[in-house]
């Protein structure tokens, strides 16, 4: 019996290889590799893209606590200013810059890859040429690429304000392009990034649409689930895929159909799915919920001063979120009916005893490890405890704007700092 044993073992981990080989199952991927980690692959069902998978979480990694330019900084690099956070697919990170680049780098040393270049000239028709040609981004707005990509692993796919939805791979290789000739309908441009549900790529740019991710075909769209700033969030409700925009429309993946609306409400921030709840984090802070019959359920709700530009964050039984001024909010994520915020607009950027300078914050509160990180326009980043005190531990300063959310990978954090990429890693 124990020669059996010892036979059918080995030809059981043979069995795993060939699978693994032949694209059937990826090694590092057979379990739940938690985001962070250096093994950490994207694929169609766990894509790369704003936030990382979209929560802001990142516990698998432990990057540094202090860095300044001459402090942790592995490398930096030269792409060009964008309001996008850059993604990461394996040993490469890739970034958009002004006004149509995407550009692919290494990892461990910054150095690029490729460069790609976006043009209308590469689009089919000549309207479409025209339409995106003519495109003006507004006035200190949002620009161009404020858009963050995508990644499944495979290809890359990138949306700029002109109304350009493009697919690349990992070599730079263009894939297909496709457009969006919707007029715009936010003043300061279009932010909103792509997202992959349901193995579709889903673009909120006026409108909702989902393309095919080989081919670029428009599957469908919903002119009634309008734009904003921030970028919609995906779920699931049973066995459906769902669609949860900041406007709170709820959109059906398979085929696009409107299931609900006004669930919640938000311009600049993007929705939080977890747990079967929805949670909006703007002035009126809600969680909710659906039922069989998509029919919205509120949970709790609160509010909060100030206007909010980044999104919420989810840990520890706690929604906790930030003030375009710097100040911090948190609030039980298992209340029930109306709730208030339990750290209530607490600056975190101030220093004791000293009168508080004016700050900016339009990046999203994150998770990495054990600690919060929350970024100012200016260079400004505190590390916070991730527990419910929130205690500041750290404040570091770069000598450019870091207005951009970061994203974290082992020991690595990846953030932008003016025109420059920075990977911020312990140096001896």
């Amino acid at each position: 019996m124990k020669d059996r044993e010892h036979f059918q073992f080995p030809m059981i981990l043979l069995f795993i290889a060939l699978l693994a080989s032949a694209g059937g199952m990826h090694p590092s991927q057979s379990a739940e590799v938690p985001l962070g980690s250096p093994d950490f692959m994207p694929s169609v069902t766990r894509p790369f893209g704003f936030r990382g998978d979209g929560s802001g979480r990142f516990p698998g990694a432990t990057p540094p606590l202090a860095w300044s330019e001459k402090k942790n900084v592995r490398w930096s690099a030269v792409v060009g200013k964008s309001f996008s956070s850059p993604i990461l697919a394996g040993k490469y990170v890739l970034v958009t810059s002004e006004p149509s680049l995407l550009i692919c780098l290494d990892r461990m040393t910054g150095a690029v890859r490729w460069k790609l270049e976006t043009n209308p000239a590469g689009l089919a028709d000549e309207k479409s040429r025209k339409q995106a040609a003519d495109y003006q981004p507004a006035p200190a707005g949002a620009g161009m690429s404020a858009a963050t990509p995508v990644t499944d692993g495979k290809n890359v796919y990138v949306v700029f304000a002109n109304g350009i939805v493009r697919a690349v791979d990992l070599d730079g290789k263009p894939r297909w392009t496709s457009f969006i000739g919707a007029e715009q309908n936010t003043g300061y441009g279009r932010s909103a990034s792509p997202i992959i549900a349901a193995g579709r790529l889903i673009v909120h740019m006026t409108n909702l649409y989902a393309f095919d991710l080989d081919t670029g075909k428009q599957l469908w769209v919903n002119e009634e689930a309008k734009s904003r700033y921030g970028s919609p969030a995906a779920f699931m409700s049973g066995e459906t895929t769902l669609i949860a925009t900041p406007a709170g429309d709820v959109v059906r993946v398979d085929d696009g159909k409107s299931v609900g609306a006004s669930i919640g409400s938000g311009f600049n921030s993007t929705p939080l799915a977890a747990g079967g709840v929805i949670y909006f984090g703007e002035k009126e802070v809600k969680a909710v919920r659906l039922n069989a019959a998509f029919k919205d359920e509120e949970v709790w709700s609160s509010d909060m001063d100030g206007d909010v530009f980044g999104s919420p964050l989810l840990h520890d039984g706690m929604l906790f979120t930030a003030t375009s001024l710097g100040e911090l909010y948190a609030f039980n994520a298992e209340a029930k009916g109306t709730s208030d915020a339990v750290i209530k607009g607490r600056s975190v950027f101030a220093e004791e005893g000293v009168e508080a300078a004016p700050v900016s914050v339009y990046a999203s509160l994150t998770l990495a490890g054990k600690y919060f990180f929350l970024s100012t326009t200016h260079g400004e980043i505190v590390v916070l405890d991730a527990n419910r005190e929130a205690k500041r531990i750290a404040k570091n300063i770069l000598p450019g704007d870091s207005g951009g959310t970061p994203i974290f990978t082992g020991k690595e954090m990846f953030l932008r700092d003016g025109s420059n990429l920075l990977c911020i890693a312990e140096q001896d």
